[in-house]
């Protein structure tokens, strides 16, 4: 595939004018859910290229500010909308996401495409096929635009480490969009996409998600496909959706799963008129609810709470005291799963530093080590004590409830060192990261976090995060639909 200019896939320039807002709304089709996109396209009311170009407008304009996409494809997309109208013209059906732009993660295969996973050690490698989940949103009338930029590796909670330089934040370009799936939010904040497809390890689609406020699912394990998608660590890994409404997340996920015996779409009837609210227990964590959170995340996740409670919900305060040492257990454990992974990324003496760091730890711990023994206990332990709350016959909360993160989105200036990394040991320790997104991750549970609403005290969005029940994503998404922010104040 040749990279050329704007017509054709091209690896982006790292271009930074001054800071300047993208979000808001979006006039015309990249404004409009998907099921609204797809629904105008299957009845011949708008052209699927129509909906293309108004998409592309937007990234030629606000992307150079952004850097959201390493790698945009026109020529591909529009070859691929005029074969969904071409099926309209015929009096075909080309599936329930006709013409809806999406973008994916830079570690999904896409064919034809190198996937260098932010990293310059991919040594030119391309995909021989579409990664499934790519191929079933094709299939579903879905049209693919580009690639969007990661830390290198899934290895970080910013971008900061990606090779092609960080994503910026929609409110505020100078800011973090979170990581390592931040291109993927960047780029659905900004209505580039009408959503993207990125990968949670520890927490990489919610924390952007939370950072950009938008909606990011990390599904049950093993309900999305992970073939065709460069692994970080096997059992943790999950490929999930980041979209501006909890329906456009259904709606994909709806496509994406393999297992549609589990019930991932919801009722979003008994989610728009609250009734899914009425007599829910939601599960307060406390060791995730209260300190270190800044006081705008608490006073958003707070409102959140309240509007559930009087939507009918009931709050049940739930301690899950593991929690607290979940991120060095998670550190731990999943340093040891991906030392084998990225070998061969270190063998090619270009990776980046974080990268042949964590491989070397993962190897030293691997061959033995008290603290890893415990990190697994740690890990079995907090599985147990989320499934005694989970549990109808036990505490019997349905869902639980706590801040995505502890802070709103950081500058990217407070991450760099002189040598150009986040300014501590390791990118995921950062004090705004993992904290609280891993606990889902270690114990193995469908998780999601949605908008809760700018902060009061720098007005950069906030997220509440979801916990359910394995198989019970429908769930999590009619109640994130039903607690969805009243316009007045997203």
């Amino acid at each position: 595939m040749t990279l050329a200019p704007s017509d054709a896939a091209r690896r982006r320039p790292h271009v930074r004018p001054r800071p300047d807002t993208v979000v808001g709304p979006h006039d015309g089709p990249a404004g409009w859910p998907a099921a609204k996109v797809a629904d105008a396209v299957r009845r011949g009311l708008v052209s699927a290229e129509s909906v293309l170009e108004a998409h592309l407008a937007r990234i030629d304009v606000h992307d150079a500010v952004l850097h959201s996409f390493v790698l945009v494809d026109a020529a591909r997309a529009r070859q691929d909308a005029r074969a969904v109208d071409a099926a309209v013209a015929e009096g075909h059906d080309p599936g329930p996401l006709a013409g809806v732009p999406f973008a994916v993660k830079d570690n999904i295969d896409v064919a034809g495409e190198v996937t260098a996973c932010g990293s310059l050690a991919h040594g030119g490698r391309r995909a021989a096929t579409d990664a499934e989940v790519v191929a079933r949103l094709r299939a579903a009338g879905a049209v693919l635009v580009g690639r969007t930029t990661m830390d290198e590796l899934a290895m970080g909670a910013s971008t900061i480490t990606a090779a092609t330089g960080p994503a910026g934040n929609p409110w505020d370009p100078e800011r973090s969009p979170g990581g390592s799936s931040g291109g993927c939010a960047s780029a659905v904040a900004a209505g580039l996409v009408s959503f993207a497809v990125g990968t949670d390890t520890g927490g990489s689609v919610r924390e952007p998600a939370s950072q950009c406020g938008v909606l990011g699912l990390a599904p049950t394990p093993g309900l999305v496909s992970t073939q065709g998608v460069v692994p970080y660590a096997r059992g943790f890994d999950r490929v999930g959706p980041l979209a501006r409404e909890a329906e456009t997340a259904a709606l994909v996920l709806s496509v994406l799963a393999t297992r549609p015996e589990h019930g991932v779409t919801p009722d979003l009837a008994e989610a728009r008129d609250g009734r899914v609210l009425r007599g829910l227990r939601l599960g307060v964590v406390r060791e995730l609810s209260e300190l270190p959170n800044t006081a705008g995340v608490r006073e958003r996740v707070g409102a959140v709470l309240a509007r559930a409670e009087a939507g009918g919900a009931e709050l049940v305060p739930v301690s899950v005291p593991q929690a607290r040492e979940a991120l060095e257990a998670y550190l731990l454990v999943t340093s040891v799963l991906v030392a084998p992974v990225v070998a061969p990324w270190v063998a090619t003496g270009r990776a980046g530093a974080h990268v042949v760091r964590r491989h070397r730890d993962g190897r030293e711990l691997a061959a033995g080590s008290p603290a890893l023994d415990r990190a697994r206990l740690v890990r079995r332990r907090l599985r147990t004590a989320l499934d005694k709350a989970l549990d109808p016959c036990r505490l019997g909360v349905d869902l639980l409830v706590s801040p995505t993160m502890p802070t709103t989105a950081p500058l990217l200036s407070a991450l760099r060192t002189p040598s150009g990394l986040e300014g501590i040991t390791d990118p995921a320790l950062a004090p705004y990261t993992d904290c609280w997104t891993v606990v889902a991750n270690m114990a193995g549970l469908p998780a999601l976090s949605l908008p809760a609403g700018p902060s009061h005290e720098d007005g950069l969005p906030v997220g509440a995060m979801l916990t359910g029940r394995r198989g019970e994503d429908a769930l999590l998404l009619a109640a994130a639909a039903a607690l969805a922010l009243p316009a007045e104040e997203s």
